[in-house]
């Protein structure tokens, strides 16, 4: 007997995707792109949406009084998200479009699926000189990396990934960076916590 099927093995631990783009990076990806992809790129990464949820946000989902978009995420659940100058400004460029058509479909001019936004994003992140291993994904986990920084709030970072439990928003956060990991390292030296003694 070869193999015995009542042995079950525990599953591996996913390894962690640690890929953000650089401030360089983040630069060149919004340098040139058309309307419709840069509100692809800026619901992404200032909204800290997915692709699927990008297709979401429509006329009827802002509330311009607000600055707000409320739409539907993963699980189902119902997020109210706030929403950058730039990405209303671009909204209001739309028009007056059906309420139920999605902005970046309007400002494209004809309905576009998840794929075809991927062959976008890889053929505007080719030109724009951007590492292949950054996906726009990736800008999710990029923002909320910056957010953390920020603020040492992880709530902060989870509210923006809209995420309810704490553990997923840990997943999304880089590493932390050698340079930083020395600062800190540097904070921990027992010379720092001499008292002084009287003698």
């Amino acid at each position: 007997m070869i193999g015995r099927d009542d042995i079950r093995l525990p599953k591996a631990p996913q390894e962690q995707r640690a890929v953000t783009a650089s401030v360089d990076e983040l630069a060149r990806i919004l340098k040139e792109p058309q309307p419709w992809l840069r509100l692809y790129i800026l619901l992404y990464f200032q909204c800290g949406i997915r692709r699927a949820e990008t297709l979401r946000v429509t006329p009827r989902t802002w509330n311009r009084e607000e600055h707000t978009v409320t739409i539907q995420t993963k699980g189902g659940k119902t997020q109210t998200l706030h929403i950058s100058e730039d990405v209303e400004a671009l909204f209001a460029s739309a028009g007056n479009p059906d309420p139920d058509t999605p902005f970046i479909h309007v400002l494209r001019g004809r309905p576009l699926t998840g794929s075809s936004l991927n062959h976008a994003w890889q053929a505007h992140r080719k030109k724009s000189g951007i590492r292949s291993e950054v996906h726009t994904h990736d800008l999710r986990r990029t923002a909320a990396t910056i957010v953390y920084t920020a603020t040492k709030d992880l709530r902060a970072a989870q509210q923006l990934l809209g995420h309810q439990n704490l553990t997923s928003t840990l997943r999304y956060l880089a590493p932390m960076h050698p340079d930083d990991a020395r600062k800190y390292s540097e904070l921990l030296r027992f010379e720092h916590f001499k008292s002084e003694v009287k003698q």
